[in-house]
């Protein structure tokens, strides 16, 4: 199969101290996409484990920029896209694992459906367990019945997606940004993740403009798969992790919703 572009796939790869899940990320790309014309670009947010020098020296071919600040989530992406020159782009977070050949997979899906504009796997956590990593766009009455446990009640409809409706795969809204490739046309016709999101809910409203702005529709395909350390990086945050939560969510509401 031939591509118009210098590589078929952009990776890119925001890091922040965690040198050993992103040499496992790195290799598993190798792995799982070597035949496929790629290139792999991480943006590290000043980490202070040395991951950048690590990267460089045992991955020479790598693409390393190595920032002087924690410029946040969004910024790194926006980086690493401005870097890329694939048709298109596959946002990794740097602790994921890749599994079989899922970078062909979702690369074949997004080939084979033009309506596609972006694309993500099935995520297993380590011990094999499926990932629940699909949801609605929240809203007041889908985050109350989250809270209550309640599946859905009248016109609100639970938050996440059911494990049954992960299997079947098929068009979804908000998959994490985890492990999602995009097509490039689709990416500039939404454009880049809103900065003002440093941490959370960056991924939610660039999900939300491709749908109001864009005709391209987002897909889960389950024949693809990753293994997902959920939320290694953040858990450095601490208690300041649910405030920065709340924080992207109001944030979210007022953009889309007020």
């Amino acid at each position: 199969m031939k591509y118009k572009s210098e590589h078929a796939v952009s990776f890119i790869i925001p890091n922040w101290n965690h040198r050993e899940l992103l040499c496992e990320c790195i290799a598993s790309i190798y792995k799982t996409g070597d035949a496929l014309s790629h290139e792999i670009i991480v943006i590290d947010n000043a980490s202070e484990d040395g991951s950048s020098s690590y990267i460089k020296k045992t991955f020479p071919e790598v693409i390393c920029v190595q920032n002087d600040a924690n410029l946040g989530y969004a910024k790194a992406v926006n980086q690493g896209v401005a870097l890329a020159r694939g048709e298109f782009l596959c946002l990794l977070n740097n602790d994921v694992k890749l599994m079989g050949n899922v970078t062909e997979r979702l690369l074949s899906f997004l080939k084979v459906n033009p309506e596609a504009g972006a694309v993500a796997p099935l995520l297993y956590y380590p011990d094999g367990r499926l990932q629940i990593s699909c949801r609605r766009f929240p809203t007041v009455g889908s985050i109350l019945l989250e809270k209550l446990h309640i599946n859905k009640f009248g016109p609100f409809m639970k938050l996440k997606l059911t494990p049954e409706e992960h299997l079947s795969g098929g068009e979804v809204l908000q998959p994490m940004a985890s492990v999602l490739m995009v097509r490039k046309e689709c990416w500039e016709a939404v454009g880049p993740m809103d900065e003002s999101f440093p941490i959370f809910f960056n991924d939610v409203d660039w999900c939300c403009r491709l749908y109001k702005n864009t005709r391209y529709k987002i897909f889960l395909c389950p024949d693809a798969k990753a293994i997902h350390h959920e939320g290694a990086s953040v858990r450095r945050l601490g208690y300041k992790k649910n405030y920065e939560l709340c924080k992207g969510l109001l944030k979210f509401y007022r953009k889309h919703y007020l």
